[in-house]
């Protein structure tokens, strides 16, 4: 299996966490209209930990820096 380059690795975790961050804004919008979510706050947040750490991974790692 190939791996990530890191341009690749940052595209991933960058988009990771941009809609990470819109999931957690939804679920707070919704508490606040007095809905309720299935996930709980931080749920994704945890999720995306767990993935974050797999793409880290899965990265080529840099020959210059190790």
């Amino acid at each position: 299996m190939k791996k990530f380059n890191k341009m690749e690795s940052n595209l991933i975790l960058d988009s990771i966490n941009y809609y990470v961050a819109n999931l957690e804004q939804e679920i707070k919008e919704m508490e606040k209209t007095g809905r309720s979510s299935i996930f709980a706050p931080g749920f994704y947040s945890m999720f995306a930990d767990e993935l974050i750490e797999k793409v880290k991974t899965m990265t080529k790692k840099d020959k210059f820096t190790s």
